[in-house]
């Protein structure tokens, strides 16, 4: 005889704060997203795009998206104008934060609209799911390093720059008199030589516990365990896992 058995339901509260989105019953913010000025090349009139409100809450915003949360009030009678944010990437944004999933077919068409407002409202985990989707669809060549490469410093891209400078250390003769790099910054130097380097070892030269050659996965990873902030540069995630472990070792 089959013996009872129980049925438990899962902590039904990433669902629920999932209904609230966007219901403007449940919200005490409002955000007027588009509506920019726009002028066409050649045109002297000028045209409103349509803006489309959203509703929010503050609570979950500060949570989730904090500079977001910091431009607004709650209970802010008027909406919030947001600019330079199409429409549909703000809506993906904020579902996210409701805790909802984007997917992959989103984060691909959208991948560098995603991580310019994911960057610019604090959502770092969207940011790196965006990330890691442009660096996987990107087909790093001769003709785009530079542009990728820049576009990946200006934006912290820790892992799409991993990739390029795997480029370039495996290109090394392709790239040379091919690319200036006259307008790389002087930072970005150490990454390229830690790619050189790191491509010249085995994996038995490289000790899994030093800093200097490690992935950006893995630096990503030991952030993430140790609660720290995993979103900036290949230098600021190696100094902050350094400044970590010394004050560990004075307590």
């Amino acid at each position: 005889q089959d013996k009872p058995t129980s049925f438990i339901p899962s902590n039904p509260i990433c669902n629920n704060i999932l209904k609230g989105f966007n219901d403007e019953e449940m919200s005490d913010i409002d955000f007027e997203v588009g509506g920019e000025v726009e002028s066409a090349s050649g045109r002297r009139k000028r045209a409103k795009t349509t803006a489309t409100t959203f509703h929010a809450s503050h609570l979950i915003l500060r949570l989730n998206a904090p500079s977001l949360a910091d431009m607004c009030r709650p209970g802010d009678e008027a909406a919030v104008p947001i600019n330079g944010v199409e429409p549909e990437v703000f809506k993906m944004v904020l579902y996210f934060c409701y805790g909802g999933t984007v997917s992959e077919e989103e984060l691909a068409a959208n991948a560098k609209a995603i991580i310019e407002a994911a960057d610019r409202f604090g959502i770092v985990n969207l940011k790196l799911q965006a990330e890691a989707v442009l660096t996987e669809q990107t087909e790093v060549t001769v003709d785009n390093m530079l542009d990728n490469l820049l576009y990946a410093n200006s934006k912290n891209l820790a892992l799409f720059q991993e990739k390029i400078m795997d480029f370039v250390a495996e290109n090394g003769d392709k790239i040379v008199g091919e690319v200036s790099f006259d307008d790389v910054p002087s930072s970005l130097i150490s990454d390229i030589l830690t790619a050189v380097a790191r491509g010249k070892m085995s994996k038995g030269d490289a000790s899994g516990d030093d800093l200097k050659f490690m992935r950006v996965g893995d630096l990503r990873k030991r952030l993430h365990d140790k609660g720290l902030c995993i979103d900036g540069s290949r230098e600021a995630m190696i100094a902050l896992l350094k400044e970590n472990s010394r004050g560990n070792d004075d307590e």
